[in-house]
């Protein structure tokens, strides 16, 4: 698909007919066979918290992106998911993760699940932020409730949700767009900054001439790393942050385009090594958190070019980030920082936010079939995405992951 075609395609009325087939009264189903909900499988707050995450998302477009009737039905949804999580968090501010169709809690694995309680972390927080009505309000007592729980989470993807959601909240309390207690303000900004200095550790541990990734592998989920180290930088203005973002991104989408030219997920088939990358199977997630990981970087990298001015520095103490860390970092030379050789280009301009949101909306492509078989993931006319593309060609199944993965890189797309 052209980047026009793409381009055509973002500005045309979404559907949400699939995302609400898969909801019921209580929450979103998490699997379907072709497009009908498997209610055997029941729920799980994975998936709620995802779906939060994308009304949210649309919401936030406004008028410009939805007509009145959208905006009803989403804010329906959005109250449905905000539910299953006021639900299924536990007193202690834990989220339980997966549910039976009957409603019953069904047994963890082995303990809670860290990437599930990030994920959550970062919806409430988002919903708290961007929602309006009396939602806002739920959202709050949800996110105080977590905020005990922040330091305990261990998995490095949990720990990404976890230090973006804290740079979301201190954001928007410097904006006044949300109320922050300040002894809120001082705690996510420790977690915040703890969280970071553990990424960037990571980042220097596991790099090297051949390898610039935060683990000694590609696994899954990967853009949600840079995505959320490169939202930190906002706050803590770290030049080492900045930079650790920018190279990670030019790495991830290095080994996410194919030799033709257009992007292809690191597969689930065996994952991403410096030796190889696996081909299949490829998941629309990828998709959707290299797109949110891009439009992050163009976010970036427009601070970047602030940074030295003194609304800048006031925003960082009012937020109760570092101000020192933001005195030290020149804005337009880091914001060149990053540039990679890849198979698409020969260079990616990442000190440009035009080029990176063009890339961004290739990643859209992908759903439309700008991949490896030629065929489109998605359906526009009710939302659905298929929930792989393998060898033999895309998995015919439109699950919930998938469906908000089509959705979320949509809504990625429109913005400018």
């Amino acid at each position: 698909m052209s980047a026009e075609r793409v381009a055509r395609r973002r500005f045309a009325p979404p559907s949400f007919a699939h995302l609400r087939r898969m909801t019921d009264d209580t929450g979103l189903l998490e699997h379907a066979l072709g497009r009908i909900p498997r209610r055997i499988e029941g729920y799980c707050t994975d998936d709620n918290a995802r779906s939060l995450w994308v009304v949210t998302e649309w919401l936030s477009l406004g008028s410009s992106a939805l007509g009145q009737e959208d905006q009803q039905k989403l804010t329906e949804l959005a109250e449905i998911y905000l539910s299953f999580l006021l639900w299924q968090q536990q007193d202690d501010g834990w989220w339980h993760n997966n549910v039976a169709y009957d409603r019953t809690p069904e047994p963890e694995k082995k303990h809670q699940s860290h990437d599930c309680q990030g994920r959550a972390v970062w919806a409430v927080a988002d919903a708290w932020v961007r929602l309006e009505g009396t939602m806002p309000n739920t959202a709050r007592i949800m996110v105080q409730r977590a905020l005990p729980t922040l330091g305990y989470i261990d998995s490095r993807r949990g720990q990404a949700f976890a230090m973006a959601a804290c740079a979301h909240l201190l954001d928007a309390g410097a904006r006044g767009d949300i109320s922050l207690p300040d002894s809120w303000r001082h705690e996510l900004t420790s977690h915040m900054e703890s969280f970071e200095e553990a990424m960037n550790e990571e980042f220097l541990r596991f790099s090297d001439d051949n390898w610039h990734w935060f683990e000694p592998a590609m696994t899954y989920s990967n853009g949600v790393l840079p995505w959320a180290i490169l939202r930190t930088y906002q706050l803590t203005g770290r030049q080492k942050t900045l930079e650790n973002g920018l190279v990670s991104l030019s790495f991830l989408l290095e080994k996410m385009t194919a030799e033709e030219g257009w992007l292809r997920p690191v597969g689930n088939d065996g994952w991403g090594t410096a030796e190889s990358v696996s081909r299949w199977d490829q998941q629309p997630l990828e998709m959707f958190k290299l797109a949110l990981a891009l439009e992050e970087a163009a976010r970036a990298v427009g601070f970047a070019e602030k940074a030295a001015m003194p609304d800048a520095e006031e925003r960082l103490v009012a937020s109760g980030a570092s101000a020192e860390a933001s005195g030290r970092n020149n804005g337009r030379a880091a914001a060149g920082a990053g540039k990679s050789d890849v198979k698409r280009s020969g260079r990616h301009s990442f000190h440009q936010t035009s080029h990176l949101r063009a890339v961004r909306d290739l990643c859209l492509g992908w759903f439309y079939g700008d991949n490896d078989k030629q065929q489109p993931m998605c359906d526009p006319r009710d939302g659905s995405c298929c929930d792989g593309l393998t060898e033999t060609g895309p998995n015919i199944n439109c699950g919930a992951e998938s469906t908000i993965s089509y959705l979320m890189t949509e809504a990625l797309c429109r913005r400018v």
